[in-house]
């Protein structure tokens, strides 16, 4: 098995910024990939620090180990530093990026603890208060027939939309738990891992706290501190910025719309649309999780219009906090608000999102940290590769197999075959324009007539060259089948392996070192690392 380190791609936005263009980073606090950036904001952190200390973040996070417990004691009680990461909770850990942004995390934050002679410690937000069931519900694996396999726990039993810390997994669960266990073959690892799924996935768990259960297996062996969203002690600390922005919700939207206009003045679309009217504040109530939007010095709620005064909003915030949550552009606010965060681990949508906060993060006296992107990884299995091997193929090549297999077919048509439609399609060609100067001599009104008459002979013969392909391609199952194997491993859906895949896809099979071997190949940039003043050429560390 190889990992290999993939650009991460994303908007043009994203792109500009990772490439130190000036139009897109005058939107960031500097550039991620430069020492002085990250030691600038540690000093800005140094004054924030001095007024409110530890004693908060402390509490609510949670050491997925050992070494992540000694870390969270050096970091308060030497002044330390957080890079925060997060995702929202999903089955089975989710797609495999969520594993990969924690494990970016960890490196960045070893590699700035080197930088800065602090301790770094690294935060995985789990963003339970999102309430999309249907994103959380479900996830991927490939199985032993190389059948790419959906496992899902179907719909929410409540028909409103709760955040995700809410509702438990009731004995649906049992359904994706055993179509799991048997796209595996058993192993040395298999009866291990069903085991921890059943304990963290029980029915009475919930997607929040199975996830973290699973999380917290995976990164055990990091210094990775695990936070929820939903936890009541972290909700009370979320006051200050959650009480500014129902006082005064106007204001954030304008600073918004201002950024907004910027952006789109250097000829960037804003990653987030924004809506007049609405706050940045959700609260969950009988209806569910809902936008509170202004109306008449109170709000109204996006969903099911109900009103809500402006007064029983602050008691919610004051008594019931935990029923109040952030939407996506005030919650790395509210983390960096908590947090201090020197450096956030994001992927190419937040890359983008980040662009249009620095003047929210202002407007809530809360510090824009280093936005850094998250480490993508391409698992090349041995079969795999052995495809690719066999047919001089780059990974990249299987992601449309169709259009793939085509090409192959076309290669591989009989030589008689292709030179009798090469010299047809010629013929066609010039005996078609033959007779068009010769009609038009008569008539020049037929000259189009012809013209017409030899285009639909060329298209005729291209449409029976398409049928001799698919009949090579039919004829040519062995390689047909290969290819399907490298594009649903690789690509899985024609889509990104990382996007898609549970870490249980790899972990069922190679067992718990497999998150030791991602954070090996893990770069930010790939293939770069710290050295003095910015990043550098690594060498090439072994694969697992």
């Amino acid at each position: 098995m190889k990992l290999v380190p993939q650009p991460l791609g994303g908007s043009s936005l994203a792109k500009d910024y990772l490439a130190g263009a000036e139009s897109a980073n005058s939107f960031y606090r500097g550039s991620p990939y430069r020492a002085e950036t990250y030691r600038q904001r540690a000093e800005e952190l140094e004054l924030a620090r001095g007024r409110d200390g530890f004693a908060t973040v402390e509490s609510v996070i949670r050491p997925a180990g050992p070494d992540g417990a000694a870390l969270l004691r050096r970091v308060v009680a030497e002044g330390g530093y957080f890079v925060t990461t997060g995702q929202q909770p999903g089955l089975f850990g989710g797609p495999l990026y969520s594993l990969y942004k924690a494990l970016t995390a960890v490196r960045l934050a070893a590699d700035l603890e080197g930088l800065l002679a602090r301790p770094v410690m690294p935060i995985f937000w789990i963003a339970s208060d999102d309430h999309d069931w249907e994103e959380a519900n479900h996830t991927f694996v490939v199985d032993g027939a190389n059948r790419l396999v959906r496992l899902s726990l179907g719909a929410a039993a409540d028909r409103h939309p709760r955040p995700l810390w809410r509702p438990t997994l009731g004995t649906a669960i049992e359904e994706p738990l055993e179509r799991l266990a048997g796209s595996f073959p058993p192993n040395d690892f298999h009866a291990r891992y069903m085991t921890l799924l059943r304990d963290a996935y029980a029915p009475q768990a919930t997607m929040a706290s199975a996830f973290a259960g699973l999380m917290a297996e995976l990164l055990a062996d990091t210094p990775v501190g695990l936070v929820d969203a939903g936890d009541p002690q972290l909700k009370e600390a979320c006051r200050e910025v959650f009480r500014a922005e129902a006082e005064d919700s106007r204001a954030s939207e304008t600073v918004l719309d201002e950024t907004a206009e910027a952006l789109e003045d250097c000829g960037y679309a804003p990653q987030v649309q924004l809506m007049s009217g609405a706050t940045n504040l959700f609260v969950d109530l009988r209806g569910g999780r809902e936008r509170l939007y202004r109306k008449d010095g109170g709000f109204v709620l996006g969903r099911s219009r109900g009103e809500v005064s402006r007064r029983r909003v602050l008691d919610l915030i004051e008594n019931e906090p935990r029923s109040v949550s952030p939407n996506v552009l005030l919650r790395p606010v509210v983390e960096s608000a908590l947090f201090h965060t020197l450096a956030y681990v994001g992927g190419p949508g937040e890359l983008a999102y980040f662009a249009q906060l620095r003047g929210l993060f202002r407007r809530h006296g809360a510090g824009m940290p280093v936005v850094v992107p998250r480490g993508s990884l391409l698992v090349v299995e041995t079969k795999v590769e052995k495809v690719l091997d066999k047919h001089g193929l780059a990974a990249g090549d299987v992601r449309d197999a169709e259009a793939l297999l085509s090409r192959f077919a076309r290669d591989r048509l009989p030589d008689d075959v292709r030179d009798a439609v090469r010299q047809w399609r010629g013929a066609i060609e010039s005996r078609g324009g033959e007779l068009a100067e010769a009609a038009a001599a008569v008539d020049p009104a037929l000259r189009g007539a012809v013209i017409k008459t030899r285009n639909s002979g060329l298209g005729a013969l291209g449409s029976l060259e398409k049928k001799i392909v698919r009949a090579v391609k039919r004829n040519a199952d062995t390689t047909r089948a290969q290819i399907a194997k490298a594009q649903v491993n690789l690509w899985p859906g024609g889509k990104p392996q990382d996007r898609i895949l549970s870490p249980l896809q790899y972990l069922m099979k190679y067992g718990p070192g497999f998150p030791a071997s991602a954070l090996r190949r893990i770069r930010i940039p790939p293939g770069r690392a710290w050295n003095g003043g910015g990043f550098a050429t690594r060498g090439t560390d072994s694969v697992a």
